[in-house]
């Protein structure tokens, strides 16, 4: 089934870091700075298209997007959720399975979250049952999924996927296939996860830009 739709106030959580200064903007020479902008020009991919900050960060996901549930990393997709506690949910997941991973000890994670409009006409798996294998909660068994979703990819007849969260009951989540179906985009808050060496067992907002849709 194909589920069109425009949803206003979909969430993202991203990585943060809480220096932002550009490395260019801490050399003391400004043809240092002019040099290193223009180097960075020709080799992130992000520089390549216009836009703000928060636009940059649609298109981060793009072009950095490796493997995940609905792509093997061939090609890049935004992933949001309708509500802001199935963005987290999701994302203290794969936070803490990387943390794990890297044996990384206690330590706190800083997060964005990302508030932007999806549009596009959307293939609807919703119903699909739980045990379908496109469901499977297991990052290494996430073939299935990918297969799936590469089929529709190559055949450019719909503009992602809409499906139910794994990681939150009751949740709904979307993957984009291309940029332009994703607008307004915004920073609505900034969180912080406190992970204790095995899991995240806490999380907070460290500043709040907006309420809307939280």
């Amino acid at each position: 089934m194909v589920a069109r739709f425009r949803k206003k106030h979909t969430f993202r959580v991203i990585a943060h870091r809480r220096n932002e200064e550009r490395i260019a903007d801490r050399l003391p020479s400004v043809a240092d700075r002019t040099a290193l902008d223009e180097i960075e020009a020709i080799t992130n991919p992000r520089r390549r298209f216009p836009g703000s900050d928060s636009n940059d960060m649609v298109i981060a996901s793009f072009v950095y997007s490796g493997p995940s549930r609905f792509t093997d990393g061939s090609y890049g997709v935004y992933y949001a959720a309708f509500e802001q506690r199935t963005a987290i949910a999701e994302s203290a997941y794969h936070t803490a399975r990387f943390l794990a991973y890297t044996n990384t000890g206690p330590t706190l994670v800083y997060k964005r979250v990302l508030s932007a409009d999806i549009k596009g006409a959307y293939d609807d798996i919703r119903t699909t049952p739980p045990t379908d294998p496109i469901y499977d909660p297991d990052p290494e068994k996430y073939a299935a999924a990918q297969a799936y979703a590469s089929a529709l990819y190559a055949a450019d007849v719909v503009d992602g996927i809409v499906y139910t969260s794994v990681r939150a009951a009751g949740g709904t989540c979307v993957v984009a296939f291309r940029p332009r179906l994703i607008s307004g985009c915004t920073t609505a808050a900034f969180l912080a996860y406190s992970y204790d060496g095995a899991r995240i067992d806490d999380m907070f907002a460290i500043e709040s830009l907006t309420t809307e849709g939280m």
